[in-house]
């Protein structure tokens, strides 16, 4: 094993591992709104006081107090140290770590800043190329043929790459950018001894990372025409595999959808669809990135929904991706239901014939996944001849071999028993018989493995000084900080990270503080990884806090009121100098007087 692992190299193990399939593993999971909750694995207990949040990857107990990411559930449940926890985990996911001095990991890291810094800077050359009224021309009549209005080219990042080989090119260089580096990146192409801007009169579609990092881009043809001078021209671009870009492993857009909160996920082909569907007002939506999905895709949107919609082209094609698709999902444990549209071929087509409302009840009607290939099945035969049920019969049958919940086998043999008129006893003797010729996976016990309880040590115990009022007013509001940009101004402005009270909270404060500045969100999960022991079950608590805020701005200035003032008091109480405690009375007053102020 090397001595160190990147940042990079760990945050690949955890995106390739999710942590219910974990967990599942030692714990009877049940869906608890928007977690899942069962009986701690680390203490006995009759009520489950175990959470597992999906879109966090954290758990937490409320009872013993044991909390973190999925690293530190397999370093608990396995007795690992952090090293070997991630290698069960690589190994889990099939990616191999570097057997070398820890050079290789570090190289690697500082390429992947590099490629992504000039994707950064790419994104806001082709933005500002769109915006231009002369260079940008052709981009803004083409959205505007599209309907997509300003707002949502911001939101999207959209861009235009001009017409020419080189302006990217050598923007990127005149930013200290290296030629052979911009090839790497995927930015530019060399052929022939010559290099140039890969992306050309294209209008441009950043991707971007669960993370906010640009990772790739996407560019489309603003015409018609696929044959330029007898050289074919693909409609869509998409940037190559580069060290920070898998097309297998990303999505468009789920940087936005992870943010709607929903239970459903909608799974598109094309970027038009997803922005034409986002800008109806519909948040949860996804496209894969010029292929077919694959079961990383499938399991990256399990993390932010239980169920995939499948909203693909209604063409022959369209039909069957939506079929490999529903197999796909299925494999890797999840559900899947699939919209169909009529008398369109996709849903920025159907949005601008029927509108966002028909749109709407398609989705709320989308047709559940074993329902859907029985549909498909049923047109292939004529079910009122008897050859034709006896075949219709024989293919539905293999579908139900594939389904893992025996209820819903149980319910779509007696739906098809009434829809053939063949008995249900019949139907279910073709299903037992077909099971019986097949090879199906154990499903893995749970591991009885129990550790000693560690108990809780709060730091009101290690410092009298700090009161539990000020505590809880800064836990609450570090874990709102790690949700909004925005609050994270408001607060930034008010109390820097190292005057937060306990050693945790400045560590977080100062690692939140730094992701905003970077430019990217503070991700919960990574964060843990620096954390063990008492420290650790202190710092869960931030991101497992499970209030819901009505106002989110207004409790920031709530919070922040409140850690001035008990840090006052805390100066009044030790302070034994008059002339200190007038200066510290007349602070107080000041304070409370400036709240009253703003409740006016």
């Amino acid at each position: 094993m090397p001595r160190r692992i990147s940042d990079d190299m760990i945050a690949q193990i955890c995106d390739e591992n999710d942590i219910i399939d974990y967990v599942s593993r030692y714990v009877q999971l049940k869906k608890s709104g928007r977690d899942y909750s069962g009986l701690c694995p680390f203490h006995h207990e009759k009520t489950p006081s175990f959470h597992v949040s999906q879109e966090k990857q954290l758990f937490h107990c409320f009872g013993c107090g044991a909390s973190g990411n999925l690293v530190q559930f397999v370093m608990r449940t396995e007795n690992l140290d952090f090293i070997d926890a991630l290698k069960l985990l690589a190994d889990n996911a099939g990616i191999i770590i570097p057997e070398d001095d820890g050079n290789f990991s570090d190289a690697s890291h500082e390429k992947k800043k590099r490629i992504l810094a000039m994707n950064k800077l790419s994104a806001r050359f082709f933005y500002n190329c769109l915006r231009d009224k002369n260079i940008g021309e052709k981009g803004q009549k083409y959205f505007a043929k599209r309907n997509i209005p300003w707002k949502t080219v911001t939101v999207y990042g959209l861009g235009y790459a001009p017409e020419g080989h080189d302006h990217l090119l050598k923007y990127l260089t005149s930013q200290g950018f290296k030629t052979e580096e911009i090839v790497e990146g995927g930015l530019a192409v060399s052929r022939e001894g010559r290099i140039y801007d890969k992306f050309r009169d294209r209008v441009m579609f950043p991707i971007i990372d669960v993370r906010g990092n640009v990772i790739g881009f996407g560019g489309r043809i603003m015409h018609d025409n696929k044959e330029i001078n007898g050289y074919k021209i693909p409609k869509y671009l998409n940037s190559p595999e580069t060290p920070v870009f898998d097309k297998g492993r990303n999505l468009f857009s789920l940087n936005l959808a992870k943010n709607a909160k929903s239970s459903e996920i909608i799974l598109c082909e094309g970027y038009m669809d997803v922005i034409s569907v986002y800008q109806a007002g519909i948040k949860n939506i996804v496209a894969t990135l010029g292929t077919a999905i694959t079961e990383n895709q499938a399991k990256l949107m399990l993390r932010y929904g239980s169920e995939i919609l499948i909203c693909y082209d209604s063409d022959e094609a369209g039909t069957k991706a939506a079929l490999r698709a529903i197999d796909i999902i299925n494999n890797v444990g999840g559900r899947a239901r699939v919209i169909r549209l009529k008398n369109a071929k996709d849903p920025d087509e159907y949005i601008n014939k029927n509108g966002v409302e028909k749109f709407k009840e398609a989705v709320k009607n989308a047709m559940p996944a074993t329902e859907f290939k029985i549909s498909l099945i049923k047109k292939q035969y004529d079910v009122t001849s008897t050859d034709g049920k006896i075949l219709f019969i024989d293919e539905v049958v293999n579908i139900f071999t594939k389904l893992k919940d025996a209820v819903e086998v149980d319910a779509y043999i007696t739906k098809v028993a009434e829809d053939t008129g063949i008995s249900r006893e019949a139907i279910a003797s073709k299903y037992r018989e077909k099971i019986s010729k097949g090879s199906y996976k154990r499903i893995p016990t749970k591991n009885e493995y129990q550790k000693k309880v560690e108990q809780r040590k709060r730091e009101t115990t290690k410092n009298q000084m700090v009161t539990s009022s000020l505590l809880e007013a800064e836990k609450r509001l570090l874990g709102l900080i790690s949700q909004s940009k925005k609050l994270y101004k408001m607060s930034s402005a008010q109390i820097k990270a190292e005057e937060f009270a306990t050693n945790v909270y400045r560590r977080l404060a100062k690692s939140m503080y730094d992701s905003y500045e970077n430019g990217m969100s503070p991700d919960p999960a990574m964060m843990l990884n620096d954390f063990s022991g008492d420290d650790l079950s202190e710092a869960s608590e931030v991101f497992y806090n499970l209030e819901v805020y009505s106002g989110d701005e207004e409790t920031v200035k709530e919070l922040l009121y409140t850690i001035k003032l008990e840090k006052l008091n805390m100066r009044i109480n030790a302070e034994a100098d008059p002339t200190n405690l007038m200066d510290l009375f007349k602070q107080r007053e000041e304070l409370l007087n400036e709240k009253n102020t703003w409740e006016e």
